[in-house]
């Protein structure tokens, strides 16, 4: 039986780093999809690789030219593929982006797509087709994961379900803001022949919590047989 388990975390820049290493390394996840990494002009291609390396993972793909997206693994994960594309949109809004990599785990093949939906409810609508293109190419089960700025009723999260992407989180799993959570806007969705356990907020110190990001961490289990 293979097991991978894949955390979804907006990780506020990364500032917080004794807190996120602490809690990352605690999640232990195999894959890890990161909002709101370093966006610094140059500088994100340093530190986006040293963020991964301090959380004992290799840096996959993504960082600002993927939106701030990136995607990071454990060693014994394969990588087949990777992509990264930016959302066009006004300079006036934070930059947003798809970061995609096609993966493997003994010989199990399966894609994982990043992404961070904007604030504005109408550029969503347009955000999520180029997400579920990106997911399109990737072979085997397939992850969604990131902030979706919206709540699972909404029209994004709706999108994903009748694409086939399904939602096996708790309705409870309040994931905004990490202080006093009011609000699921964090997403773990799955498509693919795969069972799917253990999706929930990993029971870390909550003051670990608070400290690392204002987002709380989602994190699930694929298992095939």
């Amino acid at each position: 039986m293979t097991s991978v388990r894949v955390l979804t975390y907006n990780v506020l820049g990364g500032k917080a780093k004794v807190a996120l290493r602490s809690v990352v390394r605690a999640i232990n996840a195999d894959v890890m999809v990161a909002n709101e990494s370093p966006q610094m002009p140059l500088l994100w291609r340093w530190q986006c690789p040293s963020l991964a390396r301090q959380w004992d993972l290799q840096h996959v793909a993504g960082g600002r030219n993927a939106g701030r997206n990136m995607i990071c693994a454990q060693h014994h994960i394969g990588v087949a593929d990777t992509s990264v594309q930016r959302i066009k949109q006004s300079a006036l809004h934070p930059i947003r982006g798809v970061v995609a990599a096609q993966l493997q785990a003994d010989s199990h093949r399966f894609g994982v797509v990043g992404c961070h939906l904007g604030l504005d409810p109408d550029a969503r609508e347009s955000q999520v087709e180029q997400v579920l293109r990106a997911a399109d190419l990737l072979q085997g089960p397939v992850v969604v994961a990131g902030d979706l700025n919206e709540p699972p009723k909404g029209p994004s999260w709706e999108a994903f379900r009748a694409a086939g992407f399904a939602d096996h989180g708790d309705a409870e799993d309040f994931t905004f803001p990490a202080e006093h959570p009011t609000k699921r806007i964090d997403a773990l969705l799955v498509r693919g022949d795969v069972r799917v356990s253990r999706h929930r907020i990993p029971g870390i110190q909550p003051e670990l919590l608070r400290l690392a990001s204002d987002h709380l961490p989602v994190v699930a289990t694929l298992t095939w047989p």
